[in-house]
């Protein structure tokens, strides 16, 4: 099959987090190489208008979708609504779904309506609006983070917030994103739970290297996780059954990668969901969970591509 390659590439020289989400060269020549390599013949579409302008000239048989895309809540689902309006088949969740994901605080109501443990939460609007009422109603210590974002963009230590004028100074620090989600605390173990095809591939704990009981996977451990921590296979099934709730609950296609931590009493609880989660051929938490199984980068995108296949021919 011909399959076209959705995907937002990062800027050359691009610092801070601003195109976090974005993905290298390096990964992308990675998935052609792993379409390729399936039996499959890849076709770079981009995104945008170069992708369009591609897709009037050339045939292709479905997409395989990583775009973030450009923009605000939506942006994640633009790719898969164009190509749905087009009639072309893409892998991946529908952009109904991923925008539901994309904002935190949508994603935690449809958790709770499914009866899936979350933290308690409110939401900041952007300034000038003040904190709300409902934030006196959580037990500190709290957490905040860009209710729209991904990628950890704007994680930081200082996200964790023990006093009321922490939380001022970090929904401050992070208006600039957008809405802030404020919510408790969780101080138990974290996880992340790989999914295709709405089986549970595995689950993996990350573990700090450093004793640390507040520990936060924030991005500036994620770029340094050789040295900050140990990744370990795990088989909660407590885990992997908020795992399977969130992908039933969300209506999820092909790939997710749940994230998962423990509250203070033990129980697991949705952080939140990436219907998108990144094929960097070494350093995607989804990648590094299925290279601890004995899985190749190559097999994961092939279960991808074959499992959308069988969903498009149905």
């Amino acid at each position: 099959m011909r399959i076209g390659l959705t995907f937002n590439l990062k800027p050359p020289g691009a610092t801070g987090d601003a195109f976090e989400e974005f993905d290298s060269e390096e990964t992308i020549a990675a998935l052609e190489a792993a379409v390729r390599r399936n039996g499959h013949e890849p076709i770079r579409l981009g995104w945008g208008g170069e992708m369009l302008d591609r897709l009037a000239t050339t045939r292709v048989d479905g997409v395989f979708n990583i775009a973030e895309g450009v923009g605000g809540r939506g942006r994640e689902s633009q790719v898969p609504a164009t190509l749905e309006m087009l009639g072309i088949a893409c892998t991946g969740a529908s952009a109904l779904s991923i925008g539901l994901t994309l904002d935190k605080a949508l994603a935690k109501r449809v958790a709770l309506a499914a009866n899936i443990a979350t933290a308690r939460f409110c939401v900041a609007p952007p300034p000038p609006a003040a904190i709300p009422a409902a934030a006196q109603d959580l037990r500190f210590p709290l957490f905040a983070k860009p209710a729209a974002e991904g990628s950890s963009m704007g994680v930081t230590p200082a996200s964790l917030c023990e006093t009321r004028e922490q939380l001022d100074k970090a929904v401050e620090r992070l208006s600039p994103y957008g809405p802030v989600l404020i919510e408790e605390f969780l101080p138990g173990d974290e996880y992340t739970v790989g999914m295709i095809g709405g089986e549970v591939i595995g689950a993996m704990q990350i573990v700090p290297r450093a004793r640390d009981e507040t520990f936060i996977y924030s991005l500036d451990v994620k770029r340094d996780y050789l040295q900050r921590v140990d990744y370990t296979l795990v088989d909660d099934e407590d885990v992997k059954d908020v795992a399977r709730a969130v992908w039933s609950a969300f209506e999820l296609r092909d790939v997710a990668r749940i994230d998962v931590r423990r509250d203070r009493n033990g129980v697991p609880n949705f952080v939140e969901v990436n219907p998108l989660p990144g094929v960097h051929p070494v350093n995607s938490d989804l990648i590094i969970l299925a290279r601890l199984l004995g899985v190749s980068h190559d097999e994961v995108i092939g279960r991808v591509i074959r499992n959308a296949i069988a969903r498009w021919s149905a």
